[in-house]
């Protein structure tokens, strides 16, 4: 098993009032502008280009999950070795779409900004929004190194002792996290394919497609599969 890493850069589309704006806000209510949390939405996400870029990703996300399991260190997850150039292929083609459906929204830019300043009025302020939307969104990945530093072995063979113990104990640990995880996508197959093969719908018999049997069971295998590797591994 190795770690892996995906990291975001997303522009930030809320910003928080200024304290002035706060106080100016709170007047219309007579409360207190220090005790009012108050933020204008810089662009619509709800616009088609902007959507085709939150699309993406959540595509993102969904094959990091998808092909990875969960590790106890805030922002890593374990992938099979094997995997790894299939992986890499995989968040290469999505970079390329991330990158593709920006170019589409930067191509909107100027409308959805003037649609900002109709909308915010005087809470509308140019220097909230960058020159091009080129380069505000990115995604970054990487296989960092989990296991105990091989150095420490000749600097101080107790501390080394000490950290292969900690790193097997986080295995471990990642270990009954895949196992919980595989167990609630499970209970959630099972009641699927239960909804699928009970009742009827619109009072006709439901049908129930062996081809989507057949994905489910071989997405229920991989998983099985992965949870044998990291414990075999740990």
């Amino acid at each position: 098993m190795a770690a892996t890493r995906v990291s975001l850069q997303w522009l930030g589309v809320r910003k928080s009032l200024t304290p002035a704006q706060k106080c100016q806000a709170a007047e219309t209510f007579s409360a207190d502008g220090q005790f009012l949390s108050a933020g204008k939405k810089l662009l619509d996400t709800k616009h088609p280009a902007f959507r085709a870029v939150t699309a993406v990703r959540h595509r993102i996300h969904s094959t990091w999950h998808a092909m990875t399991l969960p590790f106890p260190e805030p922002g890593l997850r374990l992938i099979r070795q094997d995997d790894v150039e299939a992986f890499d292929r995989r968040m290469t083609g999505l970079r390329e779409e991330l990158s593709e459906a920006v170019w589409r929204l930067d191509e909107h830019y100027a409308q959805l900004k003037s649609a900002a300043r109709d909308r915010l009025g005087s809470l509308y302020n140019p220097a909230d929004y960058p020159e091009s939307l080129n380069g505000m969104f990115r995604v970054e990945w990487d296989f960092p190194n989990v296991d105990a530093p091989s150095y420490l072995q000749q600097l101080n063979p107790a501390v080394y002792a000490q950290e292969c113990r900690r790193v097997a104990a986080r295995f471990d640990e990642a270990v009954q996290l895949a196992e919980e995880a595989f167990l609630a996508e499970l209970t959630g197959l099972v009641t699927h394919l239960t909804e699928r093969l009970t009742g009827q719908n619109d009072g006709k018999p439901k049908v129930f497609r062996l081809c989507g049997a057949e994905h489910k069971r071989n997405y229920a295998q991989s998983r099985i599969m992965c949870s044998a590797v990291c414990r075999i591994t740990s």
